[in-house]
């Protein structure tokens, strides 16, 4: 395949070391060795990555492949590198999670990762914060809201009583069993309606999800569809289902921001302050 791409085809080999020797056993020829002569013929384009500990332990060591590879030295980005490449890839992070990322939470990871985490390299390690935050939020979400555990257990714990006092047959105990069921009522009640709108705000975020998931992927088969020259696909994709998933997503994002004017249980931005629980 790479052969018949005449040139228009470039490999990225990520731990290029891992080659050397790859495969040699009782005689067999290694990975390198069936690189390097379609290298030195100019038919394969090829840029691998490596740390500079492990070009020095293998690949210096095969000259011939050394021979091959212009070496070019990646330094770690800068905090504001970062940031910028954060940005790059946050909505890959809001699609698979499901949740939003404030640009405040990226310059956030950015910042206390390469204060506080020491044994990482940037942008690695402002991206696990960006990912864990996420999870966490994510977790969250498809968690019931501690508000109505706290009344349910409170319900609960009433219930307990009222069967205690249902054995009791004074006037004491009988006003005590009356006032008991009128509160538990009433926490059922409340508990009802919390469990109601949490369901529909929890619909609704999922729902802004699945379309995130949707625009991410026609976005991928427009792309695929321009470069094997499908242009009528590559149409009717960019201008017929990305309009429409966009218009859904308008209409679902309205009605999370209305149903949560009324009441917010749900959280689903990461911020600086999520960013910074991690962290600790």
């Amino acid at each position: 395949e790479i052969k018949e791409a005449e040139g228009k085809t470039i490999m990225f080999i990520d731990e290029l070391h891992a080659v050397v020797g790859a495969g040699a056993a009782e005689g067999a020829v290694d990975a390198s060795s069936m690189l390097k002569p379609m290298l030195a013929r100019g038919e394969l384009r090829c840029i691998g990555a490596t740390t500079i500990n492990e070009y020095r332990k293998y690949i210096e060591k095969d000259t011939a492949l050394e021979r091959r590879f212009q070496p070019i030295m990646v330094r770690e980005p800068s905090v504001e590198d970062t940031i910028s490449i954060l940005r790059g890839i946050k909505e890959k992070y809001e699609v698979h999670h499901g949740v939003r990322i404030q640009d405040q939470a990226l310059v956030s990871a950015s910042i206390l990762s390469n204060r506080y985490i020491s044994d990482r390299f940037l942008p690695d390690k402002a991206i696990d914060l960006i990912d864990e935050a996420c999870s966490h939020l994510r977790i969250e979400i498809d968690s019931m809201p501690t508000e109505i555990d706290d009344i349910d257990r409170k319900a609960q714990q009433l219930e307990i009583e009222a069967t205690a006092l249902r054995k009791e047959k004074d006037n004491r105990s009988v006003e005590r069993l009356e006032k008991l069921n009128k509160r538990m009522n009433e926490l059922k009640k409340q508990s009802q309606d919390m469990k109601e709108h949490w369901n529909i705000e929890k619909e609704i975020i999922q729902n802004i999800r699945s379309l995130k998931e949707k625009i991410d992927r026609t976005r991928t088969e427009a792309e695929l569809a321009e470069r094997e020259s499908n242009l009528q696909k590559a149409a009717e994709l960019r201008y017929g289902t990305l309009p429409e998933l966009d218009k859904k997503l308008k209409i679902e994002n309205d009605r999370l921001v209305k149903i949560q004017k009324e009441k917010k249980m749900l959280k689903e931005e990461v911020d600086e302050e999520d960013i910074a629980e991690v962290v600790s």
